[in-house]
């Protein structure tokens, strides 16, 4: 009994000794694999990625399956930019152990640097999930929603980030850029208070980095831009440009802040100093060849040879000089049309028509839609086109090469010189036949564009050679005018107000030539007043500034009147308290002018040598009233004068002005788009003929 009791011990001692030794050796092993995998860590968090990828390896043949191992494998995968590599590790490490919200926050790293945004949006979530506090998957979670225009995701994400980590400027940078992207397009005036109110937070954090506060500042100026608080935001892009003098952002914005404010000489100095910083950046260029047509000492000749001279600039060394295009001259042409303006924007009241009454027999037209901030026209305007290429950020050469693919016979260029345009894309002369047309009133400077669309009027033959481009007119408009609907019908003001001469323009076109003419009309009409309406007015500093500029042309503040902005039908009801609309030069009105005549005011304009100045000239002879054509300056007076001494001659225009457009070649829709058919089938014939 002793014995069996004995044996009993031993053999239970011998079990408990080998399973203790077994442990202990095993733990050893655990600790020795652990201190080895912090090692690998520290390698790798000192930078030192070869050595920490050694000793990966190393561990792994003997221990093939740890999560840490094969995450950190992916992780230094990813920073040697081998991603396919960086996935198919982490992706093991995630089977290996689901529960981890690291490795799928990295596979979202991985995910996004691939450019699979969506699918990064899903791991970021799913790492969210699995730690809700963890702050970096919360910070690129938001970063991927914005980048995927899920505005309200983004911002949901940033502001419970905003409450994890407050006082985080980067954080509260990102939340206010996802606020401005939402309000760019919902346009809501409390989305962007949203915005200015997150970037005012994080500019008043004692300890802010200077990046973090630049781009604040930028951010800011940009909402504050958009809520035509000019002067407001041009402090802020000062204030980066205090700091950084060769910020081409801050350069850019202040330009524009600027232009709005009437101060175009010092808004072309900021785009040259954007050219000579940048010498290849092509929006600056742009920007100086626009404002150079405001500019009344310019005069056109020397307004050419600097266009010329710019426009050069945008050549390149990969112009194609030949094309797979079939010379057919009569088979089915595939035209393209380009603009970033296709939105509810003024370009469109003149162009939608043309959409809508293409011949679909003769033609396949192609819509490459480079608008930033689209909205329900946008939507609109796809419906009526059989082809739509969305080419926002596209660069110029896969824009040009996505042209050729189309196979396009004609591209056409609807924005010429103004924002957002695509002239380097036409650089590459990606189309047999280049065009440009319609919202930019002037020659582009670009010798890869063949022609350029205009009529008698704008374009008349003594003053083609300010064309680079082949004048073509057409034969009564370049375009047409389509009113919106809900417009009131024209009526003269109470018969017991004063006399009002009215301007609806942008304050950048009145200089001092315009408000000097001005002041003679209303000295020589005792009571009459002037009524000036734009959005620019809305900015208290630039209200001030424009108030000084009266004051030194001699018009007394008591004869003025300064309205901001309003909706486009409350414009209209605008003109029934104006009887006399005075138009502005070297840069005349367009809408403008077409939207007084159509309210029955009668517009007094100056001819000028440049397709800007003679819009309402145009207006003017097709609606058969040249007579409010002045020559010279004293002739403008004067037929100002004359008018407004004459209420019975004001009475017939506010009676017949409508039903002179109505029944005119500018709101015959099917007859311009007829014109511009036939034009682009003799611009194709040519080169057909070229070709042989």
């Amino acid at each position: 009994m002793k014995r069996i009791i004995f044996r009993f011990f031993t053999v239970s001692a011998t079990f408990l000794l080998d399973r203790f030794f077994r442990k202990s050796a095993r733990s050893r092993l655990e600790h020795q694999l652990g201190v080895r995998i912090e090692r690998a860590h520290d390698l790798a968090e000192a930078d030192r990625d070869a050595e920490a990828k050694l000793l990966c390896e190393e561990i792994l043949a003997a221990n093939p399956g740890h999560p840490r191992l094969l995450h950190l494998s992916g992780v230094l995968a990813l920073r040697a930019g081998d991603l396919r590599a960086a996935r198919d590790w982490i992706t093991r490490a995630i089977v290996v152990d689901p529960a981890c919200h690291l490795y799928r926050f990295n596979l979202g790293n991985v995910l996004a640097a691939s450019g699979e945004t969506a699918t990064a949006a899903a791991a970021f979530g799913e790492a969210v999930v699995l730690k809700p506090d963890h702050g970096p998957s919360l910070f690129n979670l938001g970063k991927v929603q914005l980048a995927l225009a899920r505005f309200d995701d983004a911002i949901a994400s940033l502001a419970r980030l905003r409450s994890l980590w407050p006082g985080d400027a980067a954080t509260l940078v990102e939340l206010g850029s996802a606020c401005l992207h939402r309000a760019r397009v919902t346009q809501r005036p409390s989305d962007y208070a949203q915005a200015i109110e997150v970037f005012a937070e994080a500019l008043a954090l004692p300890q802010i980095v200077q990046a973090d506060k630049t781009n604040a500042q930028l951010f800011l100026g940009e909402a504050f831009y958009r809520c035509r608080r000019y002067s407001e935001a041009l402090r802020q892009f000062h204030a980066v440009l205090a700091v950084d003098p060769d910020n081409l952002d801050a350069l850019v914005m202040a330009g524009n802040c600027l232009t709005q404010l009437g101060r175009v000489s010092e808004s072309i100095g900021h785009f040259k100093r954007v050219v000579a910083l940048a010498p290849g950046n092509l929006p600056a260029l742009s920007s100086i060849l626009t404002l150079a047509d405001y500019l009344p000492g310019l005069d056109a000749a020397s307004n050419t040879r600097q266009r010329l001279q710019l426009a050069a600039r945008f050549s390149t060394q990969e112009r194609r000089t030949s094309w797979p295009n079939t010379p057919d001259p009569g088979r089915r042409l595939r035209i393209g049309y380009v603009s970033p303006d296709l939105r509810n924007h003024v370009a469109m009241y003149l162009f939608e028509a043309v959409l809508r009454l293409h011949d679909r027999f003769d033609f396949e037209w192609f819509v490459y839609d480079a608008t930033p901030d689209r909205d329900e026209k946008s939507a609109m305007l796809r419906g009526l086109v059989p082809h739509w290429r969305e080419i926002n950020a596209l660069p110029a050469a896969a824009l040009a090469a996505m042209v050729e693919g189309d196979r396009i016979d004609i591209l056409v260029d609807l924005a010429g010189h103004t924002l957002n345009n695509s002239l380097a894309a036409f650089a590459f002369k990606p189309a047999p036949v280049q065009v440009s047309w319609l919202a930019y009133p002037g020659s582009t400077g670009l010798v890869e564009i063949d022609y350029l669309i205009s009529d008698m009027h704008t374009s008349p033959p003594h003053l083609e050679q300010h064309a680079s481009e082949t004048v073509w007119r057409l034969p009564s408009t370049r375009f047409s005018y389509e009113p919106p609907a809900g417009c009131a019908a024209p009526g003269l003001p109470e018969a017991d107000s004063p006399l009002i001469f009215g301007c609806f323009n942008n304050i950048s076109k009145l200089n001092g030539r315009v408000l000097s003419l001005w002041s003679e009309i209303l000295r020589a009409v005792p009571g009459a007043r002037l009524l000036l309406k734009t959005g620019a007015l809305d900015d208290p500093e630039g209200r001030a500034l424009l108030a000084a500029e009266l004051d030194r042309a001699g018009i007394p503040a008591e004869r003025v009147e300064l309205r901001g902005m309003s909706s486009y039908l409350e414009n209209f009801a605008g003109y029934g308290e104006v009887h006399i609309a005075l138009d502005p030069f070297p840069f005349c009105g367009g809408l403008t002018s077409l939207d007084a005549l159509w309210m029955g005011v009668p517009v007094v304009t100056l001819e000028q040598d440049l397709m800007a100045g003679r819009q309402t000239l145009a207006f003017l002879h097709i609606i058969g009233h040249p007579e409010l054509i002045a020559a010279n300056a004293e002739d403008y007076i004067r037929i100002a004068v004359e008018l407004a001494r004459d209420p019975a001659a004001m009475a017939r225009y506010r009676s017949s002005l409508r039903e002179a457009m109505r029944t005119s070649p500018l709101l015959d829709h099917a007859a311009l788009t007829g014109n511009l058919e036939q034009a682009y089938r003799q611009m194709w014939r040519r080169w057909c003929e070229q070709r042989r």
